[in-house]
């Protein structure tokens, strides 16, 4: 009998220890992604970790940062997650090859990798991150059918064979910064070294102040499967640099083939390399050539529209999925003209959209001078799901917009198709714009007789638009961007009284309203109501509105404005 409760004993603690040890549950499984990040040498960057799910991007599977020590390397934990992934890095600093200087990933700056199908509880290893890996994400996420295993393989193939790299994924890119650095390494580490130095040193001959911003345009290039200064019929506009300038037809051709070469041969190329081969490939591949053989079809949708604050020029756009009510990854991201008209790229994403506006210059119109926009300011709006292969045009992205996207992500469930029509058009009612926020082009009213042909709508829009403008210059806002991101937090609660919820608003102040000379003021609980149409009245009644409309024409807003408790 003892020996049989021995044994009996012996089997239930083998049978709990094969279930986890009793009441805890089984062992999580544990998975995880390493690898990395390479825009030369990186610092401290953000790397998120995507589902893709029928060939979307999808939820967020993990998130962290690369190390401070320049090598870019991460880790994350992937728990019991199976089937392709999406990474995406952001901000942090990195050495410029071409400068050897340190830049910060500009503002809407992103590199991108997809990676096939993974197994649960898989580990995986060495994984790059790099603008090369970026441009074959974008060409996959363009494909028929989306980011699918064989599209991320074909387009993965297809960019390392451009760029002669036999695997984009798993190649680390040699640093042509560091002495004797070719010695010892593959000719594949070599050619991705230096192909991602003739990147940074283009950027440099095209007088931008971010190389990122030449990875993002580059990007775009490749996302319809051609290296040819297009996304599909669309030119690619170059940020970061002084002026909304088109990407030259051949830079991703023999612009880059003449940039390699002049690295090789400057000071800063240390590694001892000279990859004749990738940089004679480059030169001789003419543009408009396909980047594959036989190309699959490819999605060629765009978002596209104007961003507007007063006139603007040389912002950055971008367009970000939404999953569960909340902002997700990015799906593309491009630079304005110079008149504020944007087109982004954004293949067979399908579902709800927010668009994020930064950085560029504008005409403040209560002023008539030229403001750059304040470094953490945005605008931004959201659109309702859009269809795959769908071409989206005339979105505007405007304060009003702005507002009523803060209002629909503080509603319960956050950006859903639903509280995004409903914010959209409760702050056009604010407004007293019937229509669409979103399509309704607001008139300029810096433009002489630019009310002729204008209806209701247009007009109310563009005075709304003017009066921030002249709110933010009386009470001596520095720059009026930062009061439409205050009004921005204003609007989150569904109140125009100058709190956040129970937070008292704060802004910038060059003097004036509780602030000291360029300190920080409260701003007024009626300042999204009566302020905003004295402002108003203001504006009309100035030499700086040419547009012909008259402060008479405007009674409707101004008595509802003037009357109103801030409800939205």
């Amino acid at each position: 009998m003892k020996f049989l409760r021995i044994l009996l004993s012996t089997l239930i603690l083998s049978i709990l220890a094969a279930c986890g040890g009793g009441g805890g549950g089984g062992a999580a499984v544990q998975g995880g992604i390493s690898g990395t990040a390479t825009k030369g040498p990186m610092n401290n960057a953000t790397v998120t970790a995507y589902a893709i799910s029928n060939g979307q991007m999808g939820a967020q599977i993990a998130t962290t940062t690369t190390d401070a020590n320049g090598n870019g390397n991460f880790t994350m934990s992937t728990g019991s997650y199976s089937g392709p992934v999406m990474l995406q890095m952001s901000g942090g600093n990195y050495t410029d090859e071409a400068t050897g200087t340190t830049m910060s990933m500009a503002p809407g700056d992103v590199m991108t990798t997809v990676i096939p199908t993974i197994a649960t509880g898989a580990t995986i290893s060495g994984i790059q991150v790099t603008p090369i890996t970026s441009m074959a994400q974008t060409m996959a996420q363009h494909l028929t059918g989306g980011m699918t295993d064989a599209n991320i393989a074909t387009a993965n193939t297809a960019m390392g064979t451009y760029f002669t790299v036999s695997d984009i994924l798993h190649t680390q890119p040699m640093n042509p910064l560091a002495a004797v650095s070719g010695t010892g390494v593959s000719q594949d580490a070599q050619n991705y070294g230096m192909a991602l130095a003739a990147i940074s040193q283009y950027a440099q001959t095209q007088g931008m102040s971010s190389s990122s911003a030449m990875v993002t345009a580059l990007m775009n290039d490749a996302s319809d499967g051609v290296m040819n200064g297009m996304a599909g019929s669309t030119t690619v506009q170059m940020g970061g640099m002084a002026g909304g300038m088109p990407l030259p037809a051949a830079a991703g051709t023999s612009g880059l083939g003449a940039a390699m070469n002049t690295f090789m041969t400057s000071a800063q190329n240390k590694s001892g390399v000279m990859t004749s081969t990738l940089m004679n490939n480059l030169n001789s591949t003419g543009t408009g050539t396909p980047i594959m053989t036989n190309p699959p079809a490819m999605v060629s949708a765009t978002l596209s529209g104007t961003a507007y604050n007063g006139p603007m020029s040389k912002a950055t756009v971008n367009a970000f999925a939404i999953n569960n009510g909340a902002m997700g990854v990015q799906i593309a991201s491009v630079a304005t003209d110079g008149q504020g008209n944007y087109t982004l790229p954004i293949g067979s994403y399908t579902g709800p959209v927010m668009l994020q506006v930064s950085g560029g210059t504008y005409t403040d119109e209560a002023t008539g001078t030229t403001k750059t926009m304040g470094a953490s300011d945005i605008m931004s709006a959201v659109l309702p799901s859009v269809t795959s292969g769908a071409n989206v045009t005339g979105i505007w992205v405007t304060p009003v917009t702005s507002m009523a996207q803060t209002r629909a992500l503080a509603l319960s469930g956050g950006m859903t198709d639903t509280n995004i029509a409903a914010a959209n058009t409760a702050m056009g009612n604010y407004f007293s714009v019937t229509g669409s926020i979103l399509t309704t082009p607001p008139i300029n009213l810096l433009v002489a007789g630019s009310v002729t042909g204008a209806t209701s709508d247009m007009r109310n829009y563009g005075a709304a638009i003017a009066a921030m403008s002249e709110y933010a210059k009386t009470n001596t806002t520095a720059v009026s961007s930062t009061f439409v991101t205050a009004m921005m937090k204003d609007a989150s609660d569904g109140v125009m009284n100058g709190m956040m919820g129970s937070s008292q608003i704060t802004m910038p102040m060059s003097g004036g309203m509780g602030g000291g000379m360029n300190g920080m003021g409260n701003m007024t609980s009626t300042a999204g109501t009566s302020g905003l149409a004295t402002a108003m009245t203001s504006f009309m009644n100035s030499a700086a509105n040419a547009s012909g409309l008259t402060a008479a024409d405007m009674a409707t807003p101004l008595n509802k404005l003037n009357g109103s408790l801030g409800h939205i």
